[in-house]
Order: structure tokens, then C-alpha cells, then sequence
């Protein structure tokens, strides 16, 4: 037998198996991606839980997350001009 690179037919047939089969992305399990969040630790009375619950359940398909950035998002979108004079008077 001739010295040098030998490949067998075994490791010719899987290179070739492996160079004609087409790559698939997999797909991330779970609710699709809002972006980049942030995690934060939430404490919600007792006494508000029940409708936060009966809220989420109606209008965001029991998604508690989404309720809560909805209501988020409207004040912000009400106050953030309040918010950020009262930050500025703070700073002076």
C-alpha cells in the first residue's frame, strides 16, 4: 500500500452524506421574542392579583407579562413628559 493520505470508502460515503445534506434551523420553543428585556422581581397585593388575573386572562390570553407592560406602556406614553420635569428639577 502507498504511504500517504488514505480515505477509506466508509469516510468518503459520510463526508459525502454530510456535505449534500442541507442544514435546518431550528426554531426557539416558546413565546417569540419582544426584543431585549429586562428581568425584574414584580410584588402584586393580593387584594389586585385577582383582577391582574381576570385582566390578563380576557385580553392578553392569560399573559400576565403583557398586561403589565400594556399598562406600562400607557402611562408612559400619558407621563413620561411629567416624569422627566420632575427628574429635571430633581437633578438642580
Amino acid at each position: 500500500m502507498a504511504k500517504g493520505n488514505y480515505v477509506s470508502k466508509a469516510a468518503e460515503n459520510v463526508q459525502n452524506f454530510i456535505g449534500e445534506k442541507e442544514v435546518k434551523k431550528e426554531k426557539k420553543a416558546g413565546r417569540p421574542s419582544n426584543g431585549e428585556t429586562v428581568k425584574i422581581s414584580l410584588a402584586v397585593p393580593a387584594e389586585l392579583h385577582a383582577g391582574m388575573e381576570a385582566g390578563a386572562a380576557l385580553f392578553f390570553k392569560g399573559n400576565k407579562t403583557a398586561y403589565i407592560n400594556s399598562l406600562i406602556k400607557k402611562d408612559l406614553e400619558e407621563n413620561l413628559e411629567t416624569y422627566n420635569k420632575f427628574l429635571a428639577i430633581q437633578k438642580n
